[in-house]
């Protein structure tokens, strides 16, 4: 069985190779989001379509729920009267600023604010005004909340979270579960034009990564034992 440090190093190089994939041929973006353009400004659905609707509104929500029910918990944990809430303060609080640290202040806040990166909807090759640019370059044709990456595919695969600090076969589990629902999402995102295939594929490394940095600092400041260290 792989540790958890062979799988996070297997996971940077992994993260590596598909970064280069997609610098170096941009294209397979506009070869991806060209399997569910229709011409003429058309897409396979619009966002507005109910199978489409339900998930890309439902999922925010979702989120901003599992804030404050997390908020809640932790909140409730310092209470003597909750001894069971109690024993889990430090996951509670574990999987709060994991959710503040990964889907909000780096997705949200961060790359989607300053990559400049439009969406396929946008884009010339798509019947729009914009430039088609590459992840990981830095553009212009963006102000803001812009492609990369996908906030709904960073969201969706935040359910990684709770096995991240549970026994290898649980954690596992939860890993190949966020893979799913990510990439469930990556499809609400895509088909529409709302997104390219690379902005959902590194949406998931951004979780993916900063739930490991969450951990780390969770353990430098001593608020996990060490047998949640990597091994």
């Amino acid at each position: 069985m792989a540790s958890r440090a062979t799988e996070l190093r297997l996971a940077i190089i992994l993260f590596g190779l598909l970064a280069g994939l997609f610098i170096a041929f941009p294209q397979l973006d506009l070869l991806a989001s060209g399997l569910f353009y229709r011409g003429d400004g058309h897409w396979a659905l619009n966002r507005e379509n109910l199978w489409l609707a339900i998930p890309y509104r439902g999922l925010p929500r979702l989120g901003q729920g599992l804030l404050v029910g997390l908020l809640l918990l932790w909140l409730l944990s310092f209470s003597s009267r909750l001894p069971r809430l109690r024993a889990r303060r430090v996951s509670f609080g574990f999987l709060l600023v994991a959710a503040l640290a990964g889907p909000i202040l780096l997705v949200d806040a961060t790359l989607k604010e300053h990559s400049g990166r439009t969406r396929p909807v946008n884009t010339t090759h798509f019947g729009g005004s914009k430039q088609f640019t590459p992840a990981f370059i830095p553009a212009d044709q963006c102000q803001a909340n812009c492609s990369f990456v996908s906030g709904h595919v960073a969201t969706a695969a935040f359910i990684m979270a709770f096995g991240w600090l549970g026994a290898p076969a649980v954690r596992r589990r939860w890993l190949l579960a966020s893979l799913a629902f990510g990439g469930l999402f990556a499809l609400v995102r895509m088909v529409p034009g709302g997104h390219f295939l690379s902005d959902t594929i590194f949406a998931w490394f951004a979780t993916y990564f900063s739930l490991w940095a969450t951990e780390w600092l969770f353990r430098k400041l001593g608020w996990l034992p060490a047998s949640h260290s990597p091994s």
